[in-house]
């Protein structure tokens, strides 16, 4: 089997793996719109003024709208690190079977990161598409952008905790915590601490401050999808690294 063919079955099965989550297909349809409807009709319209830190401007938005800003991060967040870790988990011991029978590591790894490109642009074009039906942003295409990378970042997150936790309730808990630990203390509208440089060092704060740009400027700054772009190099280092750990050390053993 050629490499490439090698990787196109993978990422046949990771892609049919993704689909088969019916649970995670019912939070798509439901969940994301149900979150952007809540955010958007239960918070106040009325100008709120924040400073934006990527670019220190101070800036005079809808609450409704900075809250379904931030609620769709969470909820994509949610969505996406959920469906990867679940995933994963479910196709990990066939995975090394696989790969002590000598099918391509390369290939399985390959088809893993595809489908999490998938997923992700999949649900962040989805969770966008419903943002648009109530607002028009200044840069669309920006916060696309952001909530893609806020995706991406949590799948990752969920690749990587599919190879140390022992179970799908453990997961989801831990996704949850994070998220809750991630985005709250960066809404400008609901915490006093999003002004606050820690933020800085969270896993969404380059989502956030790049879905802001896009939602009520228009300037882009590059630094916060810097930010982004470290964690997410950082989960997929680690999330790959422990996958070739395992996948060897089974490998060795076989030989053995």
């Amino acid at each position: 089997m050629t490499g490439m063919t090698a990787y196109r079955t993978a990422a046949g099965y990771s892609l049919l793996a993704m689909a088969k989550n019916r649970l995670a297909l019912v939070l798509l349809a439901f969940l994301v719109p149900l979150w952007i409807t809540i955010a958007k009709t239960v918070a106040t319209p009325d100008l709120f003024p924040f400073r934006l830190r990527a670019t220190g401007q101070v800036l005079h938005a809808g609450g409704d709208k900075i809250t379904m800003v931030s609620g769709s991060l969470n909820a994509v967040s949610l969505l996406v690190g959920f469906w990867v870790f679940s995933a994963a988990r479910r196709t990990s011991a066939f995975d090394r079977r696989l790969a002590a029978a000598g099918y391509s590591r390369r290939a399985l790894l390959a088809a893993k990161l595809t489908a999490l490109l998938v997923t992700a642009t999949l649900v962040s074009a989805y969770a966008v598409a419903w943002m648009l039906l109530y607002w028009t942003p200044r840069q669309p295409g920006l916060l696309i952008l952001a909530v893609l990378a806020a995706s991406l970042i949590y799948g990752a997150m969920g690749l990587f905790l599919s190879l140390f936790l022992p179970g799908e309730v453990e997961g989801m808990v831990a996704i949850i915590m994070a998220s809750i630990i991630d985005l709250a203390p960066q809404n400008p509208v609901a915490a006093t601490t999003a002004d606050r440089p820690l933020v800085t060092l969270l896993p969404s704060y380059g989502s956030l401050q790049t879905a802001l740009q896009g939602g009520f400027t228009h300037h882009f700054a590059v630094a916060p999808l810097a930010n982004s772009l470290v964690w997410l190099g950082v989960l997929s280092a680690i999330a790959l690294a422990a996958f070739l750990r395992r996948t060897r050390v089974h490998n060795l053993a076989r030989r053995n």
